[in-house]
């Protein structure tokens, strides 16, 4: 595997602001064995610095974690120097990528020219599993145990997946094991685009061994516009992991209508109408917006 070499990346941030970087992961990969691994806590920028108890629970790093740490302007430099021009890959990567170029628009940094690979899309390809979350992906390919939502454990946990699934099919370079069409360097997969909306059957089931008593579990939930954590498809996927069923469109079978317009203050949409419509009629069904929605997220 001499072609397969990259660096594998990872970000925590304290709230849903992409531009809120609290940590990052890198993991250097050369001809398809780890040879270096860094981790830094990062203080948020001015502005995004709110810890959001949600992020809190997810990673475990507080605003006194990081009170003494470089901002993103003062980390930047050392991460692209790990980086040195390698691709970059990461589970769902539409993440990361997102978090560089808000971070580096909200300091006046441009926006560097770099060629992203995702793990999340690779895993699809190639493993046929209920879920395709890191841990999930990681159990599947028996790779070692890791500290899900720790930077360093989860860029190394990463760029384990591409080794071993590059092992698995022979791939001898990265163009093998990411064809061209499937990159994210010039622009995000129409999958992880805005406003991608899955067909039906390519809808996430409903995990039936979740925990019974999450928020989450048994909902029958609409995603209404796009978040600004994670991709809509991302919040399907995490959904049904807990136990939820995921619908398109607003029915009489749905309880939670997610819009995430409702703290932005724009215009309810078609789905949410239609679910003030139901609720008036008498139907259980709610509608919340991003931050309650993560708030329930966050519960195992």
């Amino acid at each position: 595997m001499q072609g397969i070499s990259f660096t594998a990346i990872d970000f925590e941030t304290a709230n849903n602001y992409r531009a809120s970087a609290c940590a990052v992961g890198l993991t250097k990969v050369r001809a398809g064995v780890v040879v270096d691994q860094v981790a830094w806590l990062i203080k948020p920028l001015p502005g995004y610095e709110e810890f959001h108890p949600v992020n809190v629970g997810i990673h475990g790093i507080t605003a006194a974690h990081v009170r003494n740490m470089p901002d993103w302007r003062r980390i930047y430099g050392p991460m692209m120097d790990f980086v040195d021009g390698d691709a970059l890959v990461g589970h769902n990567v539409s993440f990361e990528k997102s978090v560089i170029a808000k971070a580096n628009e909200a300091s006046g940094l441009p926006a560097p020219s770099l060629e992203f690979h995702c793990t999340l899309a690779l895993a699809r390809k190639h493993l046929q599993l209920p879920h395709y979350t890191l841990s999930d992906v990681v159990g599947a390919l028996e790779l070692p145990a890791f500290n899900h939502h720790d930077a360093g454990d989860d860029a190394r946990a990463s760029a384990l997946i591409a080794i071993e699934l590059a092992r698995r099919n022979g791939a001898a370079k990265l163009d093998e094991l990411w064809p061209t069409t499937e990159r994210t360097s010039a622009r995000v997969p129409s999958y992880y685009s805005a406003g991608y909306t899955r067909k039906l059957a390519d809808l996430p089931k409903a995990n039936p061994l979740a925990n019974p008593y999450g928020p989450l579990f048994g909902q029958t939930i609409v995603f209404s516009g796009d978040l600004e954590a994670m991709p809509r498809v991302e919040a399907q996927d995490a959904s049904a992991t807990r136990g939820a069923t995921i619908a398109n469109s607003t029915t009489k079978k749905v309880t939670l209508v997610v819009c995430a317009e409702l703290e932005r203050g724009g215009r309810p949409s078609a789905k949410v109408t239609r679910a003030h419509e139901l609720a008036a009629t008498g139907q259980n069904i709610a509608v919340i917006g991003e931050l309650q929605f993560l708030r329930l997220l966050a519960f195992k």
